[in-house]
């Protein structure tokens, strides 16, 4: 098959879509990544929720799990609600 490069007016290239497409896709998930590293303490794991959710943190604590670390952190609600989260740990991070 051969494809014809040539320009048509007032015709979108489809292979420009292919090739962006990708791209729009993946940039939010990076920024998303980058946004929720994963802690490297206790503290870090507290702000990381009391960044994402509204409320006041009622306990917070690290147990080593499974060989890694996990953050159990329990928020008051502003509705009056006790969440937990549980948040895992960076690889070699500490309880």
């Amino acid at each position: 098959m051969r494809l014809n490069w040539k320009k048509t007016p007032g015709r979108p290239r489809a292979w420009l879509a292919l090739v962006l497409l990708p791209a729009l896709l993946l940039a939010p998930g990076v920024a998303a990544v980058a946004d929720t590293a994963a802690p490297n303490s206790l503290d870090q794991a507290v702000a990381q929720v009391e960044r994402d959710h509204a409320g006041r943190v009622l306990s917070a604590r690290g147990e080593r799990r499974n060989g890694g670390v996990v953050y159990t952190i329990r928020l008051l609600t502003e509705d009056q609600q006790v969440r937990t989260f549980e948040v895992e740990g960076a690889e070699g991070a500490r309880p």
